[in-house]
């Protein structure tokens, strides 16, 4: 079974068993770092990739936050996103 539980949960549940939280606090996370999505992580130079191949949409973050940047036809806007929406890492 793939699913994924929470290592507080788990210690909580079986603190009474000598040895036991030391054991689940070094296993690896379930939900490894994510480094390399072009996305939202920046190349050499600073750049991320846009979302669409003619740079209308891109990943940034702003003095708000992580937000998904939009523009078109001398509109822009922006959305605040807690998420990248192409690896799924959470943004903190």
């Amino acid at each position: 079974m793939d699913d994924l539980i929470s290592r507080q949960a788990a210690i909580d549940a079986l603190d009474c068993i000598n040895g036991v939280e030391e054991v689940l606090r070094s296993l690896p996370s379930a939900q490894p770092k994510q480094t390399d999505c072009c996305y939202c992580h920046e190349d050499s130079d600073g750049y991320v990739t846009p979302l669409e191949k003619n740079c209308h949409a891109f990943i940034r973050f702003g003095m708000n936050g992580w937000c998904l940047e939009l523009s078109a036809k001398g509109w822009h806007g922006e959305a605040k996103i807690n998420y990248c929406p192409m690896c799924g890492r959470r943004f903190r």
